[in-house]
């Protein structure tokens, strides 16, 4: 297993990992966790590495060693002590079979003799039933278990899985400290402080968004909105421009637009329309983070149909 392949922390996971560190070395580990925080801050990378660490045979400094059996496992792609469980699609549920077959999987000794864990991500994909089957496991740990749950919106756990998980909430970094790493990993791209900006300060997100080529999408949006603010632009149209694009992205773009001319310019800041759809948009937001099904040309021709008033009514 190469270093490139073991899950190094990220600048602003630093003391969480020394935390974990501290918790390790006196033998203090939870049995579960709740890393939490925005998408595009690395909680997955966070608990691959935290996986990593315990799994290692000869951690060195607190990191996988990249050399002993237990990581030429990981680097195989297949360690029988740890389990990963996602949604088979984007936007599918995570369902009770997959979760019980997890749980038997957690109730067992481990093949290995160390440790034994499983991460779920993203935790809120989990339908009821099979948040209910996880219970059995988190009320009853096995010695040397430990379940990571990853969250990009933890409000959506059932409390009886919350309160049974220590919480790990992932920290915005600093801007500088962000704006130097995405710097660096992005080969100095010139850039990379719009990247940031687009992303609301999410590095990994921002990341995305250059080797996507994203930026050109976020400015047609803008674009867009400028000239339906102007009355210049077709909502219709509009909305089949912006359909064609991520709408978790869109919509979040949308907000940090909608934030940033409301700050500069104080005749929006006592126009009640504006709070109204911002109302609209976050709602709109939760929406669809949740997994809702909607009809994005539908949905878009309305949000920009009251985009419009906003400016009519000025």
């Amino acid at each position: 297993m190469s270093l490139s392949l073991i899950s190094l922390p990220l600048p602003w996971h630093t003391k969480i990992w020394d935390d974990f560190n501290q918790t390790a070395d006196v033998g203090r580990v939870p049995h579960a966790l709740l890393i939490s925080g925005p998408n595009g801050m690395g909680k997955m990378r966070l608990a691959t590495g935290l996986a990593q660490r315990l799994l290692c045979l000869d951690t060195l400094n607190g990191i996988a060693c990249g050399v002993c059996k237990g990581c030429q496992l990981l680097a195989s792609g297949f360690h029988p002590d740890l389990t990963i469980v996602q949604p088979a699609d984007t936007g599918k549920d995570i369902i009770i079979n997959e979760v019980r077959t997890l749980c038997t999987t957690l109730s067992k000794t481990s093949q290995q003799g160390g440790w034994k864990i499983a991460i779920i991500a993203p935790a809120e994909s989990m339908n009821i039933s099979a948040a209910n089957a996880l219970l059995k496991s988190l009320e009853e740990p096995q010695d040397k278990t430990l379940l990571i749950l990853v969250s990009h919106r933890p409000s959506l756990l059932p409390a009886t899985i919350r309160s049974r998980c220590q919480k790990i909430l992932v920290p915005h970094p600093d801007r500088l400290e962000a704006r130097q790493w995405l710097s660096e990993v992005s080969g100095q791209d010139p850039r990379a402080g719009k990247a940031l900006d687009v992303a609301t300060g999410r590095p990994l997100l921002a990341l995305e968004y250059l080797q996507a080529g994203v930026l050109k999408d976020q400015q047609l949006f803008e674009e867009l909105l400028r000239g339906l603010q102007e009355g210049s632009q077709s909502g219709i149209y509009a909305a089949e421009q912006v359909s064609k694009l991520n709408m978790v992205n869109a919509l979040e773009w949308f907000i940090a637009y909608l934030h940033a001319i409301v700050v500069k310019d104080q005749s929006l800041q006592s126009n009640q329309n504006v709070y109204l759809f911002f109302d609209r948009l976050n709602h709109t937001h939760r929406m669809v983070l949740s997994g809702s099904t909607v009809n994005q040309q539908l949905l878009w021709e309305e949000l920009f149909m009251s985009w419009r008033q906003v400016f009519s009514h000025r």
